[in-house]
């Protein structure tokens, strides 16, 4: 069952009753609910699934894309504010993982801190050189990219009118973190998990363990077998370990 709160970016994925901890999850670029709707069934009761729907997405797609860290965290921030006090965690996904942290970010500042923060399959917070941006590639170097990052379905790259839909969404997301000027700084009161795949050629080792940086606290690192899109092939594995990690924050 979903629930979606009118004009409210979090959109529930489940409707528990004994929920502890919710979880909020961010999308990668030109993401919606749909990534994380296989979590709901490997998660139990007392988890709170919810996904960020951001303007430009699934049932939101007629409104303008947000190409603006601060938009972001001020949407997603406005969504939580209607939702009851149930302890929060951030899970960002790919490039989602950095709209999360800036998300911590601010709830930290306005002292309602997360109980934890997941990075999926992405690096830690840094600076991205001009030369190295892809919201402003040309359709063919986009395409390639995402077949090879192996997120984004085949069934959108290869029909033109999908990706004709997908595309403002997803160069939106990119010019996003991209352009976001990330300040190193006091690093976040809080715990990080990065979660990453062993035979993931997109985000390696190295740059799983930059999130190590971004916190004074507990820092776990998980890997599994898998390539960089290991969300869909191991929803089992990856429910058990949010559930183990998240009731235990919850519980803190």
């Amino acid at each position: 069952m979903t629930t979606t709160l009118s004009q409210n970016a979090i959109v529930r994925l489940g409707q528990p009753r004994s929920a502890a901890v919710r979880l909020v999850c961010v999308p990668h670029a030109g993401g919606g609910t749909a990534t994380f709707r296989p979590l709901s069934p490997e998660l139990p009761p007392r988890v709170d699934l919810c996904a960020v729907r951001l303007p430009g997405r699934e049932s939101r797609r007629r409104e303008p894309a947000l190409h603006r860290m601060d938009e972001i965290v001020a949407e997603i921030v406005q969504g939580l504010e209607q939702l009851d006090d149930l302890p929060v965690a951030l899970l960002g996904y790919c490039s989602g993982a950095i709209s999360a942290y800036a998300v911590a970010s601010e709830l930290v500042d306005r002292g309602r801190p997360p109980v934890r923060l997941i990075a999926v399959a992405s690096p830690g917070p840094r600076v991205v050189a001009p030369d190295r941006w892809m919201h402003n590639q040309d359709h063919d170097t986009l395409v390639d990219y995402l077949r090879r990052s192996g997120v984004t379905p085949e069934l959108i790259l290869a029909d033109a009118s999908l990706f004709a839909m997908f595309e403002p969404g997803v160069r939106a997301d990119f010019e996003t973190f991209e352009t976001w000027e990330y300040e190193p700084g006091a690093r976040l009161d809080l715990p990080i998990t990065a979660i990453g795949a062993n035979e993931d050629t997109t985000v390696d080792l190295g740059d799983l363990l930059m999130w190590r940086d971004q916190t004074s606290r507990e820092f776990t690192l998980r890997m599994l077998p898998g390539g960089h899109d290991f969300l869909g092939a191991a929803t089992g594995w990856l429910g058990r370990t949010l559930a183990t990690e998240l009731l235990g924050a919850a519980a803190s």
